[in-house]
């Protein structure tokens, strides 16, 4: 029996997306910098510091991600579960087919097409923007671009725990 296959977040999959707000922020910031010394009108200056304190903000939040360790997804003989979304397992025996959406270290989704409508955890999760996302009647997006595996790795993954799960190209 093959060990399972357990994902977490790419530290680079995490930090990179944060470079543009961090730069965005920085740039308001010194542009509110500039604006103070040069002594203008203080409502704007105030307004130019918001918004580098949002797109900073928005880069913590971003980042943040690249530092927690846990298990985001896992595939094993049972099925695959993706803690982002639910949390719920899906059973092989639901999965007719998947598809790598692209090829290489950048791909971004794997889809899963299911005998029937995914469970109600997945389909209603408030993390479906960042996990797996229904899509039509019966399949399912995981998005696999933030986790420190390539796509192949996973295709690989299911043919070993599931060999009766078509692979689409």
């Amino acid at each position: 029996m093959a060990a399972p296959l357990e994902l977490r977040n790419s530290a680079s999959g995490k930090i990179l997306p944060a470079v543009g707000p961090f730069l965005i922020g920085g740039i308001f910031g010194f542009g509110a910098l500039q604006g103070l010394a040069s002594g203008a009108d203080g409502g704007h200056v105030l307004w130019i510091a918001l918004l580098a304190a949002a797109c900073l903000g928005l880069g913590v939040l971003i980042a943040r991600g690249a530092f927690d360790t846990s298990v985001k997804v896992t595939l094993d003989s049972q099925g695959f579960r993706d803690v982002r979304a639910g949390d719920v397992l899906v059973p092989w025996s639901k999965v007719k087919s998947v598809r790598l959406a692209a090829g290489g270290k950048g791909a971004a989704m794997l889809n899963f097409e299911l005998t029937s409508e995914p469970p109600d955890a997945i389909r209603y999760s408030s993390a479906n923007a960042f996990g797996l996302m229904p899509f039509g009647r019966n399949i399912v997006h995981m998005e696999i671009s933030s986790l420190d595996a390539r796509g192949q790795d996973l295709v690989d993954a299911v043919k070993t725990f599931a060999p009766h799960v078509a692979v689409r190209r």
